[in-house]
């Protein structure tokens, strides 16, 4: 991961690693996009050596693919898949994901209680204490099924780990608070604010840290520049609210998309550049080699003069 690791994302970093070293420890990250907070999971995740897992959203994912990725991820931090030193589990999870409300139901009861009604079928289920009597057993359960299906929920509680994000913008994030209260209750919350001055600076001086722009100083008067157009959009969106009542927002993918259209735009234009040069070299060189034709001929012409002469 291409990573700059100003203060506020360093302090961010260090909160999920605590949540997710936490006994059942979850999390819900607040925060427009782009603001970094897949990429600081997925640091936390390795900092603690934990399966980073997640879904891949297609076409065609619907409640039973959900459901179908669902089990994966409890089987496997429930110990009934492996052993349960290695059944640390990180699923990430973000509102863009949601295709369907149930989904969240289901992270919901997985919050609440470890676990999700009528989410396995028979089979499973015996493969499940099949696979869990020894680590209860081992614990020191009473064997029986309804023990060592809890010791199984237990486990998953212990070992997933559960993030969630979610955008702040519109009445969503409100609505589904309200309706999956686990959301709040069973996970500590992580707010993503916008990036300070410094944040900025940084991220522009590392992406330009490989272009060469002549000089120092210009490169430093470049990121300057484009963090005082960022903050100058963003005092802009809120005037622009004032009068007109209309929001309007501005988020570091807005600065992330700014710095890569003055790159693109670089290129662009030194490309063009360098064609036009081309160009013109190719215009003198063949000047230089018609002037030379011409002055070959001249000096044929001025040799040849005589014989025109006697001839004519």
């Amino acid at each position: 991961m291409n990573l700059v690791f100003f203060k506020d994302a360093c302090m961010h970093a260090c909160r999920v690693a605590r949540i997710l070293r936490a006994p059942r420890g979850n999390a819900l990250l607040v925060g427009v996009g782009g603001s970094g907070r897949q990429s600081l999971t997925r640091l936390a995740t390795a900092i603690w050596e934990m399966e980073f897992m997640n879904i891949e959203i297609t076409r065609t994912y619907d409640q039973m693919a959900f459901r179908e990725d669902l089990k994966k991820m409890l089987l496997r931090s429930g110990g009934a898949t492996n052993g349960p030193d290695d059944a640390q589990t990180v699923f990430y999870f973000s509102d863009t994901q949601i295709v369907k409300e149930s989904f969240l139901e289901d992270i919901n009861n997985v919050l609440n209680s470890g676990e999700v009604p009528n989410l396995f079928e028979a089979d499973e289920m015996e493969r499940i204490i099949s696979a869990v009597r020894p680590l209860a057993v081992a614990a020191g359960k009473v064997e029986t099924r309804d023990s060592i299906y809890q010791h199984f929920v237990q486990l998953v509680r212990e070992n997933l780990h559960i993030v969630i994000c979610m955008s702040p913008i519109g009445d969503a994030f409100r609505v589904r608070c309200r309706m999956f209260p686990s959301l709040i209750n069973c996970c500590t919350i992580d707010w993503y604010g916008a990036w300070p001055k410094e944040a900025l600076l940084s991220v522009a001086q590392h992406q330009f840290k490989g272009v060469d722009l002549g000089t120092d100083d210009i490169k430093t008067g470049v990121c300057d520049v484009c963090v005082a157009i960022h903050y100058d959009v963003r005092g802009s969106t809120k005037r622009f609210y004032d009068e007109l009542r209309r929001i309007t927002y501005t988020t570091p993918t807005s600065y992330l998309e700014l710095l890569t259209l003055f790159l693109s735009t670089l290129a662009e234009q030194r490309e063009r550049i360098t064609q036009q040069i081309s160009r013109y070299h190719g215009g003198v060189d063949k000047l230089i080699k018609t002037n030379e034709v011409v002055d070959s001929m001249k000096a044929e012409l001025t040799e040849m003069q005589p014989i025109l002469s006697q001839a004519q």
